[in-house]
């Protein structure tokens, strides 16, 4: 997302944003936000906000612990193990 975007990154549009097409997504995403979300700060925002623009079967592959975000995806490492810790996976 560019920073002359007029998106504003509130609760609501990234709860829009995790509507995605597998329902395990939309719990897992949403149980992040309702931890998260008021502890992040924009930087953190932005970033889960271009983390959404990827393919569900992607996000589920990391979210559910099958692979990790590798190469290109390097910078949404920190952000996966906080979803997960938040919203699937307990340690």
């Amino acid at each position: 997302m560019s920073t002359d975007s007029v998106v504003e990154l509130t609760e609501g549009y990234f709860r829009w944003r995790c509507r995605r097409g597998m329902k395990e997504l939309d719990f897992i995403l949403n149980r992040f936000i309702d931890a998260k979300y008021h502890h992040l700060d924009v930087p953190q925002l932005q970033l889960f906000d271009e983390l959404l623009s990827e393919e569900d079967m992607l996000l589920w592959y990391w979210l559910s612990g099958k692979t990790k975000p590798e190469s290109t995806h390097l910078k949404f490492n920190h952000l996966v193990e906080q979803i997960c810790a938040a919203g699937y996976h307990k340690k």
